[in-house]
């Protein structure tokens, strides 16, 4: 009976997630997949560098011109030693350098 729910919970989150998708703009699909591949890449450590990763998504040469293009953020890339964890959270990159300073 339980493994039943979970399965029909399962197929209505993927129904749900269908037609959020389908309401998306083509700016609102390449963003998503943006930063789904950089989270991945936050969550996923390897020792190359990343170089065996496909690159990112290309901005795609149809969007719309009147399209509103937030500030543009800052992305650094942190070495954060093993067992030590943190989050980057902040505007221009304060909290980023404080974390920098926090791992040496």
């Amino acid at each position: 009976m339980m493994i039943r729910a979970a399965t029909d919970d399962v197929r209505f989150l993927l129904n749900i997630h269908d037609k959020m998708m389908e309401k998306l703009s083509k700016v609102s699909l390449w963003r998503l997949a943006v930063r789904s591949e950089l989270y991945c890449r936050c969550f996923c450590t390897n020792d190359n560098q990343y170089a065996d990763w496909p690159a990112l998504p290309p901005v795609p040469d149809d969007f719309e011109a009147d399209v509103y293009v937030p500030e543009v953020d800052i992305l650094s890339v942190l070495d954060v030693p093993p067992g030590k964890m943190g989050r980057v959270i902040g505007r221009k990159g304060s909290s980023i350098k404080a974390v920098k300073e926090s791992c040496k």
